[in-house]
């Protein structure tokens, strides 16, 4: 098993440690499990539904400017 070191503001610390005491698990613990977590849920397959949904805008299309015109047609 490998050992990280990761700097945490005091306050996160604190409320770390006191969150993962209530889970009844050390800090360290905890913050294994939401590694693992994030790696087991990063790398299952794509629901069916979001696979349907990809690609319907297309690539060229630039959502933010396309939203900032929308608005300025509704409220201009």
């Amino acid at each position: 098993m490998s050992t990280i070191t990761v700097p945490l503001p005091d306050e996160d610390l604190v409320f770390l440690r006191s969150f993962s005491a209530a889970q009844g698990i050390s800090a360290e613990a905890f913050l294994a499990r939401q590694a693992r977590n994030l790696r087991e849920h990063l790398q299952r397959p794509l629901s069916p539904e979001v696979l349907r949904a990809t690609a319907i805008i297309a690539p060229g299309v630039d959502g933010e400017e396309a939203y900032r015109e929308h608005l300025a047609k509704k409220h201009g």
